[in-house]
């Protein structure tokens, strides 16, 4: 899992197209809450007597995405003209606007955000389905290469046993057993080449979804069933009940995470829209100046505080039908779940029985292998001492073959039931500690 997260191209891929989804988002979202740290205001105004008024102030402003907005500056202000005494005055103001109630503006850039929501939203999935899809595709092939990479170490064991035993001093004048033997050596090194083939396969296709070029530095171990300790690989989903199961399932999918925050979204909408008649807007200002002189003498410092209310009426059909589609977003998210998790509780129900089944098996064909392992070494030393034909010496050699392969089968469909209970309850997000969220 965690080579499979740093190496792999297609997750690389989803977190760039995450973070261009989130930075698109913020980049719209600070249209509405700017901070301008540079204001420049100048303006000059004449009347029809000559009279002149300027005005010149810098500072900041910021807006925020309800609506609220402050300001503060600080400037100078000059009046002039025909038989009009020089004035000037230097001033500090500030200016702040905010909803006495509830914002209509707020509502109307929800509704607006909401394509970019989407979007973001839409990637975050992406990431983290990329991120378990890789590593479910990644542990597959680990899975099938480690029961299937012993099935070939034991095969080739076998092999070197049949040859030891074929040029055994016992067998000399016995052309005929060792026809046999050279014919089963044949077979199996045929049957080696197969899952050499299979085995190397299984290989690159570990490299490509990992996306490591090659597995030579890296030592490749066995997962060791034993079912006798306390704590075994897969322990959890064998004892745990369905509800716990269950419940880490819904816990870390991500598709419901994304289902909840656009139902929270749209029952934001429907709260704004439903106190969304009227925009009321408060706004409280203030200006001091701390120098002024008019006609060259020097005049007293003085404030001044003023307070305002603007009002605004929105039109009843549009909020009917922001309330009428957030009740359907609502309805559908709500639906949504539901058959998500009944898709989940599906799911588990059956590797729930799989599971337990496959570990049976496996126990059972562990049983079987151990004793035509005994019957085999039976045979084996009979066959030595002439006590046995070849014939039925080959039989039991295939047949403990056989149950080899059918116990590394087993615990390959155990290791698979494993794998698709990890990727129900997405705890591949947990190991490798993604934050789409």
């Amino acid at each position: 899992m965690t080579l499979t997260m740093a190496n792999s191209a297609r997750i690389k891929a989803a977190k760039n197209k995450l973070e261009s989804a989130d930075y698109n988002y913020k980049l719209f979202e600070s249209k509405y809450t700017q901070f301008s740290p540079f204001v420049l205001d100048s303006e000059v105004m004449r009347d029809r007597d000559n009279e002149y008024d300027s005005r010149v102030s810098v500072g900041f402003e910021k807006e925020y995405f309800g609506g609220s907005s402050l300001g503060a500056n600080i400037g100078t202000r000059k009046i002039w003209g025909n038989e009009q005494p020089d004035e000037t005055a230097q001033f500090v103001e500030t200016k702040l606007r905010f909803p006495l109630f509830n914002s209509n503006k707020k509502l109307t850039r929800m509704i607006e955000r909401t394509f970019e929501e989407n979007e973001l939203y839409s990637a975050q999935l992406d990431y983290v389905n990329a991120v378990r899809d890789t590593i479910k595709k990644s542990l597959e092939q680990y899975y099938d290469f480690i029961p299937r990479s012993q099935i070939l170490h034991n095969l080739r064991a076998y092999k070197m046993d049949l040859v030891q035993l074929r040029d055994h001093g016992a067998l000399n004048g016995r052309a005929s057993d060792r026809q046999l033997l050279d014919g089963e050596i044949n077979s199996l090194t045929s049957q080696i080449q197969g899952w050499e083939i299979e085995v190397q396969s299984l290989l690159i296709e570990m490299e490509r979804w990992i996306g490591v070029e090659k597995f030579s530095q890296f030592k490749i171990d066995p997962i060791k069933l034993d079912f006798d300790q306390p704590v075994y690989f897969g322990a959890f989903y064998v004892t745990a009940s369905f509800d716990q199961i269950l419940n880490k399932a819904t816990e870390n999918d991500t598709e419901l995470m994304v289902l909840e925050l656009v139902k929270i979204s749209a029952m934001e909408k429907k709260r704004l829209a439903r106190k969304g008649k009227w925009d009321t807007f408060l706004t409280v200002g203030g200006q001091y100046n701390f120098n002024e002189e008019i006609g060259g003498r020097q005049t007293e410092d003085y404030y001044e505080v003023g307070s305002g209310i603007v009002i605004k009426r929105f039109d009843r059909s549009v909020l009917v039908n922001t309330i009428r589609k957030a009740d359907a977003d609502i309805f559908y998210i709500e639906r949504t779940i539901e058959d998500r998790k009944i898709e989940m509780s599906a799911g588990i129900k059956q590797k729930k029985v799989t599971l337990l089944t496959t570990k049976d098996r496996v126990l059972s064909s562990r049983k079987s292998l151990e004793s035509w392992g005994k019957i085999h070494a039976q045979k084996k030393a009979e066959f030595i001492k002439v006590a046995e034909t070849a014939d039925n010496y080959v039989q039991s050699f295939r047949s403990l073959r056989t149950a080899m392969e059918d116990e590394l089968d087993q615990v390959n469909e155990y290791l698979d039931t494993i794998r698709d209970f990890d990727y129900i309850c997405g705890t591949y997000t947990q190991h490798v500690g993604i934050d789409a969220f």
